[in-house]
């Protein structure tokens, strides 16, 4: 779509609607292939099923605020509280202790630890412990396995500073002893903090406790209608891009907008392709059915040329194509039936030395371009004048076509043709000769308007060479 000029207009939403519309097999096609794969991918996986237990934290630790070894404060921080917690269940150790709690042989820690997601819940104090396995007993039995482990560690790990104090006062009453002074007023109060200290960790209970256990594992894979509803995303997305990439690299010119940004000319008509049974004849439009919306389209045409050669004195309009097989002969020669019927006298020449078309148009045998070029012909010989309804030859003669009604010759148009004749053994030095350039001269001299039936530009360079004459 894109075009090299600097101030070529802007792309549109009618411009990508417009590429979809021209692509649109390729993003049917994606939207079908890539849901089937989906589901069909889906469908030779293995089964796995999930099992979630969940554990409710508690933000206070009374054993660390009454010993003074924590910050009381710490477990109120709520950004803090269920990362960390969440980390200190995925450490090693828990994962071994969840191996040995549930008795599976075949398995490790490692594996245990690697089918396990610890997530914490979003505006809550709730720890989630999912396991995934392929049979949905085990499954739960794991999840329910690591969420009681995992508050049994902490439970451990709340109760530690308790623990260790005692020790460090049952030391210290130890070394009064051993120094003869266990009756002392020290004494006394260790002992009284030894008491403390049991009492408080009979005290501590766990900041953890599993408020729901995992029941019998839910599916999680396959998943058929999740998937096909992301191949169906993934499919249009894929779709539009595939489409769009393929249309950016397309060179080709499909509207007629697009001639006119490429080229930087105006656009002087859009001829449809004439009906199979006058192809099928080598019959024109113009002449065979004038009335057909096929022949208003060369009506145009005319038109518009007279309008685009208004204030400038064009005698000879050559008519080329990309390739053969475009159309361009039949193209000629009902425009020179158009422009004949709107008066101008047309010859009609044609100069494709290669593949020349236009003498079966009007049946000509006769002499012609190559024989006027070597002498062995005269170019009134050569011009062969057609006679078509609504306009007559000025000398007079009849073609294949025949007159419908008597009209006057001198207010209406003339057509007459020149056909190749022997097609010359090299056509490039031919339509760069001098003798080649007095003919087409002569022919602008005789005409109105010289039609130039020139051969495809991709091809051959003869229409280059033309377009110079």
């Amino acid at each position: 779509m894109g075009t090299n000029s600097a101030d070529s207009p802007e792309t549109t939403l009618r411009d990508y609607l417009g590429i979809a519309q021209r692509r649109k097999w390729i993003i049917l096609q994606a939207l079908l292939l890539v849901p089937a794969a989906a589901v069909a991918f889906s469908l030779t996986q293995t089964k796995l099923y999930q099992g979630t237990a969940e554990v409710l934290l508690s933000r206070q630790n009374l054993a660390a605020a009454l010993t003074g070894t924590q910050d009381a404060t710490l477990y109120q921080q709520e950004d803090r509280l269920a990362q960390t917690q969440s980390e200190l269940a995925a450490v090693p150790v828990v994962a071994e202790r969840v191996l040995r709690r549930s008795g599976l042989t075949d398995r490790s820690a490692a594996d245990i630890a690697g089918a396990t997601s610890i997530t914490a819940r979003t505006n809550s104090d709730l720890l989630q412990f999912s396991v995934i396995d392929p049979d949905p007993a085990i499954a739960a039995r794991l999840a329910t396995a690591y969420a009681q482990t995992y508050t049994e560690y902490r439970s451990e790990l709340d109760t530690a500073p308790i623990q260790r104090a005692r020790r460090e006062v049952k030391a210290n009453l130890a070394d009064l002893r051993a120094a003869g002074e266990a009756r002392g007023a020290l004494y006394a109060s260790l002992v009284e903090k030894v008491q403390q200290l049991g009492t408080l960790e009979a005290l501590q209970t766990s900041n953890a406790f599993v408020v729901r256990q995992a029941e019998a594992g839910v599916q999680v894979q396959p998943r058929p209608k999740r998937n096909a509803i992301l191949g169906v995303l993934l499919g249009l997305a894929l779709g539009i891009g595939l489409a769009f990439l393929r249309d950016a690299f397309d060179t080709r010119v499909r509207t007629a907008e697009e001639i006119g940004e490429r080229l930087g000319l105006p656009l002087l008509a859009r001829v449809p392709k004439p009906p199979r049974r006058l192809q099928k004849d080598d019959r024109l439009v113009m002449l065979a059915d004038p009335t057909s919306i096929q022949a208003e389209a060369f009506r145009v045409l005319r038109t518009n040329l007279d309008f685009a050669r208004l204030d400038r004195s064009v005698r000879s309009v050559m008519i080329t194509s990309a390739v053969e097989l475009e159309g361009k002969s039949t193209t000629i020669a009902n425009l020179a039936v158009a422009l004949a019927r709107a008066g101008e006298r047309v010859i009609l020449a044609d100069l494709d030395l290669r593949r020349p078309y236009v003498e079966r148009f009007f049946d000509l045998h006769g002499p012609g371009l190559t024989d006027v070029a070597l002498g062995h012909a005269g170019l009134d010989e050569a011009l062969v004048p057609i006679l078509i309804p609504g306009a007559v030859g000025r000398n007079g003669k009849v073609g294949a076509y025949d007159t419908v009604q008597d009209v006057d010759s001198e207010r209406l148009g003339s057509l007459r043709v020149l056909p190749v004749g022997p097609l010359p053994p090299d056509p490039g030095e031919f339509v760069g000769s001098r003798r080649l350039e007095g003919i087409l001269a002569e022919l602008r001299e005789r005409a109105d308007t010289v039609l130039l039936d020139a051969p495809p530009v991709l091809h051959v360079g003869d229409a280059m060479t033309l377009s110079t004459k």
